[in-house]
């Protein structure tokens, strides 16, 4: 009987291993059809966004993509979300801020459409917070960063973070496709970074 209950064991392992590769790749696929509508979006704009391009691109089956996204409003709603998040990791502690800082300025230089996308949707009326989720938690946490300093106690958090994400959003493409666009794209992004990471410590938010 033991003998016997070792390989049921075994089987019954081997029975969950399945979903949890399943669950596995089910995420890493749908990451990566996001990454490449990005992509398409960034090379060709959004006009040439479709669910055939993207399962095409991306190496996988019509059936496949619709089991990820049901439309295309549903894939230009993914990549909306993705984007937000990108613009969100230039104020997540998870690296340096100068890290974050040129991250973010690099992705609005490479990735004009998509921010024409999310921009879109930071100008819609309406709370921000219903479509931007990050939102209330940037906000929580640049109020106590201002709050930890007398220079900037008196600051509003959530119009300082309007101000920053604007800046985030819009300074570095401005800078380098208007004000400086002799620069390559390197030097736009290292000047910027440079000058917003100094910008902050003026304001008392710290560096790291």
């Amino acid at each position: 009987m033991a003998k016997s209950q070792g390989p049921a064991g075994r089987d019954g392992a081997a029975a969950k291993k399945p979903a949890r590769r399943r669950n596995k790749a089910f995420d890493e696929t749908h990451v990566a059809l996001i990454e490449t509508a990005v992509r398409l979006v960034s090379e060709k704009g959004m006009e040439a966004l479709s669910l055939s391009e993207v399962a095409r691109e991306a190496g996988v089956n019509r059936t496949t993509i619709y089991y990820h996204f049901e439309s295309r409003e549903a894939l230009v709603e993914a990549v909306r979300e993705w984007s937000a998040r990108q613009l969100a990791a230039a104020f997540a502690p998870s690296s340096s801020r100068e890290d974050r800082t040129r991250y973010i300025a690099r992705f609005v230089i490479e990735n004009p459409e998509v921010i024409d996308l999310w921009a879109a949707d930071f100008l819609a009326p309406g709370k921000i917070g219903d479509r931007y989720p990050e939102w209330d938690g940037l906000v929580a946490g640049m109020a106590e960063q201002l709050k930890s300093q007398p220079e900037t106690a008196d600051i509003d958090a959530e119009a300082y973070c309007t101000l920053m994400l604007t800046w985030a959003m819009l300074g570095p493409r401005v800078y380098h496709n208007s004000v400086r666009p002799d620069l390559s794209k390197e030097d736009a992004i290292e000047r910027m970074t440079r000058t917003q990471v100094r910008i902050l410590q003026l304001h008392g938010i710290e560096p790291g």
